[in-house]
């Protein structure tokens, strides 16, 4: 949905380099012209010193959203190399001169034939997201937490495109999510190591002068590896999914590893988790927890969520049905997660929090709490079917845990 002949349409998808004291232009990079995936260069910048062609260089990595890790040098931008570390599809590779992608059809949804589904990688969530990377300025080794999320693209009958950024997890052999730890050197653009998790949507990632890596999981551990060789030394009960990365503090001549747990503090984060984790073990309420060699403190409880026996009969199947499209569709999910299974943030997990009645959900929708929740414009019809969608969610939320 751009104008005609769109060129790079700047300043959109760029790196800026601006004076730090004047505030003056100095020079940008547009990464992804024509972005019709959602691919921010906005998360992943950093400074580093590095051997280029034999000489120490000041550059800038990125590590965007769009698989690549990109290179340049930090005082002119001048585009050094650039190359993908997981598997995408919108891009067959970078021009070795530009910089410019080279554009792969496969990965283009909006010109498929007949607006046939496509399967896109990576997904609008970014193959690496806001999550903190970290670097080895002696060994000059990038560590990357990554994701894989394959997302289907297809037309619908108004013209507009549906996205289903939980197609991994629907079963498909040929696309599955899971998330890898990347080592990765920036120089030359090779792999040096990655270890696998089931689950995306994994932790920042912290490097010490020790020689070690500490990353946390969406399962709930906070995972120690050797910086090396990728080998890891440990896994450690965090009690609730690591989004954010660890950090490293010295107290009374130790030194402590520090990394918050549990239910994420923003409705984005709490969403996505709700298909890519387990619910029950990443539940726990936020909490900031220490570590330190020797530390003999019991491992912090798993939650246990209780689901409350909803106050009106289950719905039949066929109209729960319908509510769900309703549901994906007016973006409920954005908030209250898939299937109403909110992790945290600033919005409810419906199964615990049902409205009590029909009348209340259309006061909801039609703007009763404010500004904590958006008007929804849904006809009648819609709003029962979306309601008894939420019912019968909550009866087999309470069902499963009674």
């Amino acid at each position: 949905m751009r104008r005609p002949r769109a060129a790079d349409e700047l300043f959109t998808n760029a790196v800026v380099a601006l004076d730090a004291e004047t505030g003056e232009y100095r020079w940008h990079f547009s990464q992804v012209p024509g972005d019709g995936w959602n691919y921010e260069p906005a998360v992943g910048l950093m400074l580093a010193t590095v051997p280029i062609a034999g000489r120490d260089t000041r550059v800038v990595i990125s590590v965007p959203k769009n698989g690549f890790v990109y290179l340049f040098d930090a005082k002119t931008g001048e585009f050094i190399s650039g190359r993908n570390y997981v598997q995408v599809n919108w891009a067959k590779g970078l021009d070795e001169n530009t910089g410019r992608p080279i554009f792969d059809p496969a990965g283009r949804y909006w010109e498929a034939a007949d607006g046939g589904p496509t399967i896109v990688l990576p997904s609008n969530g970014g193959a690496h997201d806001w999550t903190a990377l970290a670097f080895d300025p002696q060994k000059n080794v990038l560590y990357i937490p990554s994701m894989t999320m394959p997302e289907r693209y297809e037309r619908t009958e108004s013209g507009d495109y549906s996205s289903d950024v939980r197609y991994g997890s629907r079963g498909d052999p040929d696309w599955q999510a899971f998330a890898e730890l990347v080592a990765w050197d920036p120089v030359t653009q090779t792999e040096v190591w990655r270890q696998r998790h089931a689950l995306p949507l994994t932790g920042g990632v912290l490097h010490t002068a020790g020689g070690l890596v500490f990353q946390g999981t969406a399962e709930g551990y906070l995972n120690a590896y050797d910086a090396v060789s990728g080998e890891q030394l440990g896994s450690f009960a965090a009690g609730g999914a690591i989004r954010g990365a660890p950090s490293t503090v010295m107290a009374g001549g130790r030194q402590y590893i520090i990394v918050p747990a549990g239910a994420p503090s923003t409705s984005a984060s709490s969403s996505g988790l709700t298909d890519y984790s387990s619910t029950l073990e990443s539940r726990s309420r936020p909490r900031l927890l220490a570590f330190v060699l020797g530390g003999d403190a019991s491992t912090p409880a798993w939650a246990q969520p209780i689901f409350p026996k909803p106050p009106v009969d289950r719905y039949p199947p066929e109209a729960a049905a319908m509510g769900e499209a309703i549901y994906e569709g007016a973006a409920c999910m954005v908030c209250h997660g898939f299937g109403g299974k909110s992790l945290g943030g600033s919005a409810p997990d419906l199964r615990m929090r049902l409205p009590a009645n029909l009348e209340y959900l259309k006061a909801v929708l039609g703007g009763a709490l404010g500004p904590r929740m958006p008007t929804v414009e849904l006809d009648d019809a819609s709003t029962k079917a979306l309601y008894a969608y939420l019912v019968n969610a909550a009866w087999s939320a309470y069902e499963e845990d009674d």
